[in-house]
């Protein structure tokens, strides 16, 4: 017990017993599991746990093989007791981080209370996959601070192990991790050698940890390459694939007053100290806090979290102990812009403790835990219109869902869930991406049926036939429609009936300047693009994101629609016309396009350089639609 205790903080038992109060009264409960675009992933990434598919080559996503984990959410006992651990782990962490640098200023007691505060007011989404970043953070603060050998080991271990597991749950937020121990060893004090000593515990931890969950998740370790290449394809896509502005113009004020706070508490922290600690703690911050603006604010509707952790590390930064008048008043606006930003949680000790007595009595009761599933099962069949006939029809096959509606294939415990290798078809946006899907579904071990359900604009106003690009065209050519009736169309995989594409035209034209559609009757055109983007817009991608581009369509008579075009899929095969040997019944068979335009992207009118390249395949009559 004495060496436990050498290892750890004066005072850390008061410390540890107010954090894990804290951490109680704080519990969120289950979350509700119903049809949408999150439930939808969040549903498939549990289903690919449970059944053990293989990350790389079977299965990708922006979150990893562990990416449920930061939802609490009962899909399987197995996931559900996961997200439990691990959102109770970043949870207490946080706690303790900041009671023990609270209690400094205002005691045991009152730090408990400010600490639950800060936890209420930041904690509403409970997203623990993000809040891991602001949990790490502390730690790497912590390093620095601590004066004993045994405390910065222990500090570092648990940011190694913290790390470990981030980088299967979500990479980025893992890759944060990495980069704060990373600067927490460079800066910690003592001598190189000390440092390199001290980076054993670290680097054991994080690798240790990798494997064992690498391992426990069923994964194949001559899969990480293929899972390391998918990964860097997703982050490195994601910032040009992913749009959305932001409808409140006060956002971007409300954000540089919560930054200008958090700058001017860790300035006033750090005014006294050493150079060399100065810098690498500002490095610190600099870093994580242009990781969590890329995460919040790529997507217009992710900024309201950027607020809540922004908060908690303006609350962590007691950690290196700021003037108690300052930094007071500091956290005190902090938490008055994040209330400005976001609707005020109810925040309800009573109803938190009840929350974590009722999840933890589900996971240790099978029976009542598949009672609740089995509820949960039917609730989401009805929501999600599947009727008797069509499941019947699907009954025995291997099914893939497009474009997400994942939850379905959860809500059928019959289904036999095959999909394409990036669970969700909007975030296939790089070429490479959109190959492991197409290349999926033109072999063997392609699912035998696929449902879709329709839509008139894609995800993020991206023009829904194409999105990914190829792999929709290799669902044309291998899958032909055995119903369509109510919500969803279902298809079934036969023989490849597409020709071999021929180049019918090939065409130069600037942004913003249209271009007609070559006719090719009885075949499926298709055009693939191929131009550049200002070296301002790649500087804007790089630091954030880079101005959006549009592709705008006519077809027949109708007003021309305006879509968002995916970039990083430029180069793959887009549909642009279908003959009617297709088959599809209306909304889910693409309207033939005459005319087309690419716009946006940081160019003017008549500026910049595309070429589009036409291709015509023919395509054989299938089986008649029911």
């Amino acid at each position: 017990m004495e060496r436990i205790s050498a290892c750890l903080p004066s005072g850390w038992r008061g410390t540890l017993l107010v954090s894990a109060a804290v951490t109680l009264l704080n519990w969120p409960g289950w979350t509700q599991i119903g049809p949408g675009l999150d439930p939808s992933w969040q549903a498939g990434l549990a289903m690919a746990f449970t059944r053990h598919f293989q990350w790389g080559p079977q299965i990708d996503f922006t979150y990893g093989p562990y990416g449920f984990a930061g939802f609490l959410e009962p899909f399987y006992r197995s996931t559900a007791l996961i997200a439990v651990l691990y959102i109770f782990a970043v949870t207490s962490v946080l706690a303790a981080l900041l009671v023990a640098g609270l209690r400094r200023y205002w005691g045991l007691a009152s730090a408990g209370v400010v600490a639950w505060a800060v936890i209420a007011l930041s904690w509403a989404t409970t997203r623990a996959a993000d809040f891991a970043s602001v949990a790490g953070l502390g730690l790497a603060l912590g390093v620095l601070q601590a004066q004993r050998r045994a405390v910065r080991a222990t500090l570092v271990f648990a940011l190694g192990a913290l790390a470990g597991f981030a980088l299967l749950v979500k990479l980025n937020t893992g890759v944060t991790l990495v980069g704060l121990l990373a600067l927490a060893l460079v800066g910690a004090d003592g001598t190189w050698r000390q440092r390199l000593r001290l980076a054993g515990p670290g680097a054991g931890a994080l690798v240790a940890v990798f494997a064992i969950s690498w391992a426990a998740a069923g994964q194949s370790f001559g899969n990480l390459p293929s899972f390391v290449h998918a990964s860097v394809s997703l982050a490195l896509g994601y910032s040009e694939a992913i749009s959305g502005s932001i409808d409140q113009a006060s956002i971007a004020r409300y954000a540089l007053v919560i930054s200008a706070l958090l700058v001017f508490v860790l300035a006033s922290a750090l005014r006294h100290r050493p150079l060399r600690q100065q810098v690498i703690t500002s490095v610190m911050l600099v870093g994580w806090g242009w990781a969590v603006v890329k995460d919040s604010f790529v997507s217009g509707n992710h900024f309201l979290g950027f607020f809540r952790v922004v908060l908690a590390a303006v609350a962590l930064v007691c950690t290196l102990r700021p003037p108690r008048r300052i930094y007071a008043t500091a956290l005190a606006l902090a938490a008055c812009v994040t209330m400005a930003t976001a609707e005020f949680p109810v925040a309800d000790p009573i109803a938190s403790v009840h929350a974590l007595g009722t999840d933890l009595a589900d996971l240790v009761q099978p029976a009542r835990f598949a009672r609740m599933t089995a509820a949960t099962r039917a609730r989401a069949l009805r929501e999600e219109h599947l009727s008797p006939s069509v499941l019947a029809v699907l009954r025995g096959h291997s099914l893939a869902i497009e474009p997400w509606e994942n939850m379905a294939a959860w809500a059928d415990p019959e289904a036999r869930w095959s999909p394409e290798p990036v669970v969700q078809a909007y975030s296939a946006y790089t070429t490479y991406l959109d190959d492991l899907g197409s290349a999926f579904l033109a072999s063997p071990r392609a699912p035998q049926m696929v449902l879709v359900w329709p839509l008139q604009f894609g995800f993020d106003s991206r023009d829904p036939y194409m999105d990914p690009p190829t792999t929709e065209m290799v669902i044309y050519c291998h899958y032909h429609q055995l119903r369509a009736r109510g919500p969803w169309q279902v298809l079934q995989r036969v023989p490849d009936r597409c020709g071999r594409p021929a180049v019918i035209a090939r065409e130069r034209t600037r942004f913003g300047e249209p271009v007609d559609v070559p006719g090719a009757p009885g075949r499926m055109v298709v055009a693939s693009f191929s131009f550049g983007l200002p070296l301002l817009s790649k500087i804007d991608g790089a630091l954030l994101k880079p101005p959006d581009v549009y592709l705008r369509v006519w077809s027949g008579d109708r007003q021309p629609v305006t879509y968002r075009f995916v970039t990083g899929t430029q180069a793959d095969e887009h549909v642009v016309s279908v003959p009617s040997a297709l088959g599809y019944s209306a909304p889910f068979a693409p309207p033939p396009l005459r005319r087309l335009e690419i716009l946006g992207g940081g160019w003017a009118t008549g500026h910049g350089s595309i070429a589009i390249t036409f291709w015509a395949l023919s395509m054989t009559r299938g089986p008649g639609v029911t």
